[in-house]
């Protein structure tokens, strides 16, 4: 049977620097020393990661239960978009709905902008709400389609009203 992480053997095995957002360990773990910088940065996603008695951990969990002394209840969202910044001050409790307000341009995206694809010969601006996409119209210019996207999400995405 494998161990509960508690808050208390979290803080028994690693520190967390809230400032940074960056944990080291505090004692020596497999072929790991202590001081070392804990976790591998997941280039598939983004989020860091680490094992804790075979099991396997994101570590803006991890920043959470440090803190807060306990698991969070529901999603974190990494405020600036940045899966590797855990930070304390940039991690807060979402919903998936909130969450999902939270994210950023793919780097694929042909038109480089959040919200925006290209439809025939215009831009198709679009956005979702509550899990249904709202088409917003279709413009000349990827910026034109973007400017569309932003106010929309202004006024729609409360929880995370800008666009990046």
């Amino acid at each position: 049977m494998k161990q509960e992480l508690t808050t208390e053997l979290l803080r028994s095995l690693m520190s967390y620097d809230c400032d940074t957002g960056k944990f080291h360990w505090i004692v020596n773990v497999s072929n790991v020393k202590a001081g070392s910088l804990v976790g591998t940065l997941s280039h598939d996603d983004g989020y860091i990661r680490t094992s804790i008695f075979g099991k396997r951990y994101l570590l803006h969990r991890l920043a959470w239960l440090y803190t807060h002394g306990k698991w969070p209840a529901k999603q974190i969202d990494h405020i600036n978009g940045n899966r590797s910044d855990n930070r304390l001050e940039n991690l807060r409790e979402a919903s998936n709905a909130q969450n999902c307000q939270n994210i950023i341009a793919r780097q694929t995206n042909p038109s480089g902008f959040l919200g925006v694809s290209r439809h025939e010969n215009k831009w198709r601006a679009a956005i979702s709400v509550n899990g249904k996409r709202k088409n917003l119209g279709r413009f000349d210019t990827p910026e034109a389609a973007f400017e569309a996207y932003s106010k929309a999400k202004a006024e729609l995405h409360t929880f995370s009203p800008v666009a990046r």
